[in-house]
This record gives C-alpha cells, sequence and structure tokens, in this order.
C-alpha cells in the first residue's frame, strides 16, 4: 500500500519540466472525480446559464443591427425615387416654361429652314376656268422655299377665296413636301345689270344670288340678264324677287326642250318686285307676277308647246302679244295681237 503510494507521487513529479523560474503545469480536468457529489458537480449549471444569456444579448444585437441596415437601405431607395421623380418635375416645369415663352416658335422655325420640308410641287384639281398661274400666285406658296412645316392652310384658302371664279377652296399637305389643293368654281347662272355711280356695268351671279365678278368686254354674256333688282327700294321686297328669281333660273337650267336657259334674255322686275320673262327669239313679255314661280314656270312650259306646235297663222307663237301667268288662280291669259 505505501509502495503504491511512493509510486504515485514519482509519477507526478516525473510529468513536470522546469521552464524558467517554474514549472509548466499539466492541462487539469475539470469533470468532476469520480465519487464526488451531485452537489459539487452541480456548482458550475450557473455559469452554463450566464453563457446561454450572454449568447441571447449576442444574437438580440445582431438582428437588431441588421434591421437597421434594412430599414436604412430602404430609406436610401426612397430618397433616390424622390429625387428621380423632382428631377422629372423639374425638366417637365422647364419644358413648359420654354414652350410657353415662345420655344415652340423657336423649334419650328429651325424645322422650317430643312430643305427636306420644302414644297417641291402644288397640285390643283377642278380647275376648268381659273389659269393654274393665277391660283399659285394667289396661294403664296413659292416652290422650294415656302416650307410645309409653316404653311398655313387656312390662310391659303383664304387667298384663294379671293380670285373671283373661286367659291371654294380645300388646302391639304402631301407629307413630306407636296401641296394638293382643290377649287371648286363659281358657276354663273346669270348676269346682273346695275346703276352706279361709274355706270352701268353687268355682274356674274351665282346660283345664290351672290355677284362674283364684273364683266369685262370679251367675256361670255351668254346668260340671262336680270334687270330692275337694285332699283327697289325696299329691302324685303328685294330679298324676295331675288328669291324668285333664282327659282326660275333653277328650273330653266334644269333645260327643258320648250323653255331652256338659252332661251331667255331678260328677268325683270319693276319696282313692286313683279316679274317679267323676256324670250330670246319672241320680244313678247310673259308676267309672272312676284309669287308662286315655280308652278307658273311648269304651267308657261305646257303654254309654250302648243304655241311651237303651230308655226303658223291663229294661235302660233309669233302671233302672241304676250302672256300673264297670273290672270285668274289656275289661269294664264294668252294675249294675241290684233293682226292676227
Amino acid at each position: 500500500m505505501l509502495l503504491a503510494k511512493i509510486k504515485k507521487i514519482f509519477s507526478t513529479l516525473a510529468g513536470k519540466k522546469k521552464g524558467g523560474n517554474g514549472y509548466l503545469q499539466s492541462n487539469l480536468d475539470l469533470s468532476p472525480l469520480s465519487g464526488q457529489s451531485s452537489r459539487q458537480s452541480g456548482q458550475y449549471t450557473p455559469q452554463k446559464k450566464r453563457l446561454a444569456r450572454f449568447r441571447q444579448v449576442l444574437t438580440a444585437k445582431k438582428r437588431a443591427n441588421s434591421n437597421h441596415g434594412v430599414y436604412t437601405t430602404g430609406t436610401a431607395a426612397k430618397r433616390k425615387l424622390i429625387f428621380k421623380m423632382a428631377g422629372l418635375a423639374t425638366l417637365t416645369a422647364s419644358l413648359l416654361f420654354f414652350m410657353f415663352v415662345g420655344g415652340w416658335q423657336i423649334v419650328l422655325q429651325n424645322l422650317e429652314t430643312v430643305p427636306f420640308f420644302q414644297v417641291s410641287g402644288v397640285v390643283f384639281s377642278g380647275t376648268e376656268t381659273i389659269a393654274e398661274g393665277k391660283l399659285r400666285e394667289a396661294s403664296g406658296i413659292i416652290v422650294h422655299k415656302t416650307s410645309l412645316i409653316g404653311l398655313d392652310c387656312r390662310r391659303v384658302e383664304a387667298s384663294l377665296l379671293n380670285v373671283p371664279w373661286v367659291a371654294r377652296a380645300v388646302v391639304k399637305r402631301n407629307w413630306p413636301s407636296t401641296v394638293e389643293i382643290a377649287i371648286v368654281e363659281n358657276v354663273p347662272v346669270a348676269l346682273l345689270h346695275s346703276k352706279s355711280l361709274q355706270g352701268v356695268q353687268l355682274q356674274y351671279i351665282d346660283r345664290k344670288g351672290v355677284p362674283f365678278l364684273q364683266v369685262k368686254p370679251g367675256a361670255d354674256i351668254d346668260f340671262p340678264v336680270i334687270t330692275g333688282l337694285t332699283e327697289i327700294a325696299d329691302p324685303l321686297t328685294r330679298e324676295k324677287s331675288l328669291a324668285e328669281v333664282l327659282v326660275l333660273l333653277k328650273n330653266i337650267n334644269g333645260n327643258n326642250p320648250y323653255l331652256p336657259a338659252q332661251s331667255v334674255s331678260e328677268v325683270h322686275l319693276n319696282r313692286e318686285g313683279e316679274m317679267v320673262v323676256y324670250l330670246v327669239e319672241n320680244p313678247f313679255p310673259i308676267f309672272f307676277g312676284s309669287s308662286d314661280t315655280n308652278k307658273k314656270y311648269a304651267r308657261l312650259v305646257q303654254v309654250l308647246k302648243v304655241l311651237y306646235k303651230n308655226q303658223k297663222g291663229k294661235g302660233s307663237i309669233s302671233q302672241i302679244k304676250y302672256i300673264q301667268m297670273d290672270y285668274l288662280q289656275d289661269k294664264v291669259l294668252v294675249a294675241e295681237s290684233e293682226s292676227s
């Protein structure tokens, strides 16, 4: 027994080494020795609990730092978005202000100088009487100088209406460099005889009764002449009389073989607005009165049809003194000359 204890002491001393001023201690086994009580081994439990709480605190801090980083990143993104929106709004406001102060005009003026958009040709349609050269001059469009971008179509249309024979003009851009102009010409239906300080004059009138051009020497005058209209003092009577004349002109332009437009030489209006018609080949007057022109025209055609059939002798058109369309209601008076 004693010998065993001595061996144990020597073995313990043999495990120690000298180093410096002392010896290095060997690793100690902290596990509870066999034979120790559970009370002695349980003294390490609070230490483990403290280590566990310490780990929990570290984990919580790490999570807090992680969340703070996410919040910081989201805030930065929002700030970038706000800056972008503010920059876009500033740019838009600047462009609007630029346009408001005339920037759009500057842009257009620069584009108008581009040769690609300069007018290379003008195409007219609907012209029969008017020379195209006169229309080109009135339009103000200069080939290879006028820009299609700055072309004011309404202004050109208004300028073309100053040409007497033009009743309507439609101007259209044909990109990139052509202009199309459709013309509707005035169609004269009669000549208006009037008196002025400059003397007697004749004017072409259209189907609405609007004078549009003074007749010049050598011009076409193969139209019925309206006389006496400008001498009617009362405006309402004058307007009503003109309306009845236009009804007659519309009917005779239907070219009925017994009363075509070419057969009427004059439509005269007296001061009371009553209408008297004269034919080219027969000088007798035809009294239409001041109303129901449509109905009276239809009756006159039937009367002339009968008269033209009787070429000679009594009842022929050569023996007529006058025709009164409003003699009685639904009655026509055909007066013959005394020689018949």
